[in-house]
């Protein structure tokens, strides 16, 4: 019974002491939070005495340091050695208290000596690696890793914190060699780290000087070392990255010849490029691919994808040439006889069909396509897809009725369908065309709370739009500017132009819009129906190769009318014209961090921040 109660004294004995330290170190670190430095270094001293840890030691050397007291410094350092050799961090405190102190000969000698002294062991490498990184001596935490990879004959050791260093350095040439470093042995487990690292570089390279120095390095490495198929992929993943996809597509070509892996590359390669827009580049490798023969990779998907590619250059062109659209019909056609009319080519029939119509004038000939296809599918949504195809063709020859009649069958079948939304919102834009503003808003209105969110978008928009610019049926028609120019009842006449200006888009008749939309801004520059105006001009001229025109109407919208409808629509736009077509990345990054940052409602967002990750680098491997 003594010897239990003996052993509960020295418990509560021993915690109450420890209680008793614990409230000593509180107080202590009370005192250093507020800068009590005197203070906090008489209670750590006593604490360090007794009980000398490195959670402790911290704060009592930061204190010693605050206050000058360089010999006490010198002194706390060294008796921590004493009580721990094996720990290189408070060496290199000792010659950080040396450097502080005025006494840098001593610190350079206690610097060098623990380099001299470094061992072969990865973990004491870290170890030194850390001491001198705590106390931003980079150059220092430089040295160590490099020492250390000597002394293991590992020349990866650390490559993500020399990376850091060099980056935070700013030692551009450093980074790149290092991230080549990584695959200098044509080690693909590396490529990821490299291209990361690279990516870390470019971030805030607006004048892109960066990536030129990295792009001529690695073309100098490819020319060096040519069996080496990392470089030629990092050049490759470059050149996608910053949009130099003609220059990409000659390296894809000499990646799949050296590996004797015809089309492993460039068919990716094609389709990258086409989601980019650059559809020349993009036929071209898919011409590449298809002439390898069958024996190549992709060569059935480059067979099928082609003629979506060659259709989609056509549909983002204007004028089209004739030649162009000949041709594509003639090969939708021989794909389509050799590979029949059913489910499995839906895609291809109906940009066929919409090719017929549109650019070739043979609207008959799509409406009898689209009727076989029909015909040929027990599919009800299938069915009504061609209806509404082919009432975009009767609406593009002037069969109001007709076109009117199959969106509305369309609408009945499926009214909870996209596709029904779909033809709802077509059946609304022609009444639209025709001046029958009144129903279209009322049939827009409807289609606000859409389940497609793009539909219900743009329903919102034309809803809007007629709302802000139909003048009231109680309104009178005074004699105004606009009614002397014209000569006839001026009522919804700027509207009316703007509807017919939207009607010759939807025809292709893209320079006669051009006219028309002119004509808008000239009847009422002041008004809301210019922005309108300018925008639709900005997308006729990019079709156009006017990219420099675009950006212009572009930039008025967004300066002049900032807070209008389409403000959010003319700054995602600059930033894909940036992206695609004029080729500045910087520039395109922020664009999409204003949509970002100041349209945060808006539907662009989501693609913004995807586009603008892709631009940084994130995850293009």
């Amino acid at each position: 019974m003594k010897k239990i109660l003996f052993v509960l004294l020295l418990v509560l004995s021993c915690g109450a002491l420890l209680a008793q330290q614990s409230e000593e170190e509180k107080l202590a670190l009370q005192y250093y939070k507020d800068k009590e430095f005197d203070k906090a270094v008489e209670l750590f001293e006593k604490i360090q005495t007794k009980k000398p840890n490195s959670y402790v030691y911290y704060y009592y050397y930061a204190s010693l340091m605050e206050l000058e007291r360089y010999d006490d410094l010198e002194k706390l350092c060294k008796k921590q050695v004493r009580n721990f050799p094996n720990v290189q961090r408070y060496k290199v405190d000792l010659g950080y208290a040396y450097e502080r102190a005025g006494e840098n000969a001593k610190a350079e000698k206690q610097y060098q000596e623990l380099l001299r002294n470094l061992q072969a062991k990865e973990f004491s490498v870290q170890e030194l690696y850390s001491a001198f990184y705590s106390r931003l001596k980079y150059d220092y935490a430089i040295e160590s890793i490099l020492k250390g990879r000597k002394l293991l004959n590992n020349d990866k050791l650390l490559a993500k914190e020399i990376l850091g260093l060099y980056q935070h350095l700013n030692q551009t040439e450093k980074v790149i060699e290092e991230a080549l470093n990584l695959v200098k042995d044509d080690n693909e487990t590396y490529m990821e780290q490299a291209q990361t690292a690279i990516q870390n570089l470019l971030q805030d390279d607006e004048d892109q000087i960066k990536y030129n120095t990295v792009k001529t390095t690695l073309l100098k490495y490819t020319q060096k070392y040519p069996s080496n198929i990392s470089y030629m992929n990092l050049l490759l993943w470059i050149n996608q990255l910053h949009k130099d996809f003609p220059e990409a597509l000659e390296l894809a070509k000499a990646i799949d010849k050296r590996t004797k892996q015809e089309g492993l590359k460039t068919y990716p390669l094609a389709l990258v490029a086409a989601e980019n827009k650059d559809y020349e580049t993009a036929i071209e490798a898919l011409n590449y691919v298809i002439s390898k023969g069958e024996e190549a990779l992709n060569y059935t998907l480059a067979k099928m994808k082609i003629l979506d590619v060659r259709y989609q250059k056509l549909a983002s062109t204007s004028p089209v040439k004739m030649v162009d659209a000949i041709n594509l019909e003639r090969d939708f056609q021989k794909a389509l006889e050799e590979n029949g009319i059913h489910s499995g080519t839906m895609d291809w029939i109906r940009k066929y069909a919409h090719l017929l119509a549109f650019y070739v004038n043979k609207p008959q000939a799509a409406i009898d396509l689209l009727t076989q296809a029909s015909s040929n599918t027990k599919d009800n949504r299938e069915k009504n897809q061609y209806k509404i195809d082919m009432a975009d063709i009767q609406l593009y020859m002037g069969d109001i009725w007709e076109a009117s009649l199959n969106y509305s069958q369309v609408d009945k079948a499926l009214p909870n369908d996209a596709l029904g939304s779909e033809a709802k919102f077509k059946n609304a834009k022609l009444s639209f065309y025709i001046g029958e503003f009144d129903w279209a808003k009322s049939q827009l209105d409807v289609l606000a709370a859409a389940t497609t969110k793009l539909i219900s978008n743009d329903a919102i928009y034309f809803s809007l739009l007629i709302a802000d610019n139909q003048e009231d049926d109680d309104e009178e028609d005074d004699e105004d500017t606009t009614q002397m120019l014209f000569g006839q009842n001026t009522k919804n006449l700027p509207l009316k132009k703007y509807a017919e200006a939207d009607f010759l888009i939807f025809q292709n008749k893209d320079d006669k819009a051009l006219l028309v939309l002119d004509s808008v801004i000239s009847m009422a520059p002041f008004g809301t129906l210019v922005d309108d105006a300018l925008y639709q001009k900005a997308l006729i001229f990019i079709k156009q190769k006017n990219y420099l025109g675009a950006e212009a109407l572009l930039k008025k919208i967004e300066e002049n009318h900032g807070t209008e409808l389409l403000a959010d629509d003319a700054v995602y736009q600059l930033a894909e014209l940036y992206e695609y077509y004029l080729k500045d990345i910087p520039k395109a990054m922020e664009y999409y961090q204003k949509i970002i940052r100041d349209f945060s409602s808006s539907l662009y967002v989501v693609e913004a921040r995807k586009h603008y990750r892709a631009l940084r680098g994130d995850n293009i491997h």
